[in-house]
């Protein structure tokens, strides 16, 4: 395919391909680099585009192709309180995995009291009233001895 009939031929599409990535990724500055993505895929493949029939239908796939792979090589923002290692979904990429099977055999070398305050804290979400309540253990105390559970942690990271 030659430059002008590129131009011609893809360059319309572009405002559609736009909507496309804007209704999938939510964003505008995402949409507008999924769709740079696109273009810049289209160009590489411009030698074999002389056989698509439908430039519209082949864009609007590859254009939705390149959203989703967008979207998982995001990183998940969810907190530590929402991803269990027991409820990971089967499709999850394996360094993730690994990162809270770390994290878990950190939390796993913690004194047995700091262990069940920190996952009262973190994963079930308590407030430091609601553990103190259900411990018996002053608030303060649980404070101090959540932060040194924390401390803990980030230094087995750090190794």
């Amino acid at each position: 395919m030659t430059e002008a009939a590129f131009h011609t031929v893809w360059i319309p599409l572009q405002e559609r391909f736009y909507r496309i990535a804007f209704y999938i990724l939510e964003d505008s500055a995402d949409a507008s680099d999924a769709v740079q993505d696109l273009y810049l895929k289209l160009w590489s493949l411009r030698d074999s585009l002389d056989i698509v029939k439908d430039p519209g239908a082949y864009g609007n796939m590859l254009m939705r192709n390149l959203c989703i792979d967008r979207i998982r090589r995001q990183k998940p923002s969810a907190p530590l309180t929402e991803v269990t290692l027991e409820k990971a979904p089967p499709d999850e990429d394996l360094e993730q995995r690994e990162s809270l099977s770390m994290v878990f055999r950190a939390i796993a070398k913690l004194p047995p009291g700091q262990q069940k305050l920190l996952k009262l804290r973190v994963l079930k979400g308590l407030t430091y009233e609601e553990i103190s309540k259900k411990t018996g253990l002053s608030s303060l105390n649980i404070r101090v001895q959540v932060s040194q559970a924390r401390k803990k942690l980030k230094n087995e990271k750090l190794r």
